[in-house]
């Protein structure tokens, strides 16, 4: 049974779900139920009604009429949710997190903090009371959930009845699991009080982004997909727009990306970094410049190269104190840039052909695989990675800084460039060091809620 499993899941990633199961359905004469069982996706099958005579013509995808919840700078964030387990290391940053957000955000921003079972929710609450104090906007759940990372395992929307949903992927995928249940379904809707809908699709929340205007997803998103489910690349576009509700702009080359199925893992990409939130940020129409966007510039970051690499500043690596090691990173963020640039200004070809004015912003990063950042530790410095939303009755977007002077400077004049005021979450660079040892930054962290 395993080898048959293997066999039919790299058949998936070389010809198409309705030939590999019509060939099954002929030669082994096996039902649907056979099908599934040897991991096929039958409700994607199904939506081929010709399937069993090797056809894919009548191709239909049925809506699902959802709407997803718009993040732009102009529109007030209703709530945001957390997920914190100690096993992983994340309490302190997700306390603090806590503490700076009910501090900078708006007191009608909800806070909701999901925790992993098997972690002692009443010393947690105490340490939190200590640590944010004492207040009704931070609620806190125990429940089940396959990542820290709250924006990827889940999306907010709405749907033809205006009832609040969250859509979560078909699976949630990490290193060393391929099947995750992304959430507790039941325990989600019956303590949240929202609809859980499941996606046809594979996917991270930060791959995705959406400003009421522009649905824009990662190449590698729809390669994965393709790859895993047995699609054509136009079919699992097709599929995200009936379940989402709007055209989809691809940012990157899905036909660079490829899924190694045996490894589990994106192997080669079609995209700037392993998400597209780290690179871009969709501000939605600001009062004076219409649709803005927000895009990594690593050319601006290397002006400030001279900043980064002083010592002097608080959370620098003590091996930079040579200047043969700053060498090493100074050449480090130059390759980099020049492999990430062509990707990049593609991404800026395709939102300017959108509509939207590109303001360009700083980021010093070094070379990665396509997980994950895998060169220097702590020297990777992103500034797209924000919540975009109104703070104060303004247009802002929420980040936090490095603490950097010049470059935190630089990024600050390019969110005022983009006619949005800027509200820096924390006061140091704590947060923004910590959570980007674990390859993310704060719109990673924070999840969405309707």
């Amino acid at each position: 049974m395993a080898g048959l499993l293997s066999l039919v899941r790299r058949g998936l990633g070389r010809t198409h779900l309705v030939q590999v199961a019509a060939a099954l359905a002929r030669e082994l004469h096996l039902g649907t139920d056979d099908l599934r069982a040897l991991r096929l996706p039958v409700d994607l099958l199904q939506l081929f009604p010709r399937w069993h005579s090797g056809s894919t013509e009548g191709f239909h995808v049925p809506p699902a009429r959802l709407t997803l919840l718009p993040e732009h700078a102009a529109r007030p964030m209703r709530a945001l949710r957390l997920h914190v387990s100690p096993s992983t290391g994340s309490t302190a940053i997700v306390l603090t997190l806590l503490r700076d957000l009910r501090r900078t955000l708006d007191r009608s921003v909800r806070l909701v903090t999901i925790v992993d079972p098997e972690t002692d929710a009443r010393e947690l609450r105490r340490l939190a009371g200590v640590i944010i104090g004492r207040g009704s906007r931070v609620r806190f759940l125990t429940m089940d959930f396959a990542t820290i990372f709250a924006r990827d395992n889940a999306m907010a929307a709405t749907d033809r009845d205006g009832h609040r949903v969250l859509l979560i992927p078909r699976a949630f995928r990490t290193l060393t699991n391929d099947g995750l249940e992304p959430l507790d379904v039941r325990a989600t809707e019956r303590r949240l009080g929202v609809r859980v809908v499941r996606s046809r699709l594979y996917w991270h929340g930060g791959n995705i982004l959406f400003d009421g205007e522009t649905l824009a997803i990662g190449a590698d998103t729809i390669a994965e997909n393709a790859t895993r489910l047995g699609l054509t690349r136009g079919e699992v576009s097709d599929i995200f727009v009936a379940e989402l509700g709007q055209q989809v702009t691809v940012l990157g080359n899905p036909a660079r990306g490829h899924f190694d199925t045996d490894r589990n893992r994106v192997v080669a990409s079609g995209q700037a970094s392993y998400h597209i939130d780290l690179d871009v940020a969709l501000l939605g129409r600001t009062r004076r410049h219409g649709r803005t966007a927000l895009l990594a510039d690593p050319h601006l970051g290397l002006a400030q190269l001279p900043a980064v690499l002083d010592r002097r500043w608080p959370g620098s690596p003590p091996y930079l104190s040579s200047p043969s090691a700053q060498a090493l990173i100074a050449r480090e963020y130059r390759l980099t840039a020049r492999q990430r640039d062509p990707a990049l200004r593609a991404y800026g070809r395709v939102l300017i052909a959108r509509g939207y004015r590109v303001v360009r912003v700083p980021q010093l990063q070094t070379r990665g695989t396509e997980e994950g950042p895998g060169g220097l530790p702590g020297q990777d410095f992103v500034y797209c990675n924000v919540l975009p939303g109104l703070n104060r009755g303004r247009p802002a977007v929420h980040y936090v800084p490095w603490g950097i002077p010049r470059l935190d400077a630089a990024a600050r004049q390019s969110f005022l460039d983009a006619g949005v005021h800027p509200v820096r979450i924390s006061r140091t660079a704590y947060l923004a060091s910590a959570m980007m040892e674990r390859a993310a930054g704060l719109r990673c962290f924070c999840g969405t809620l309707p």
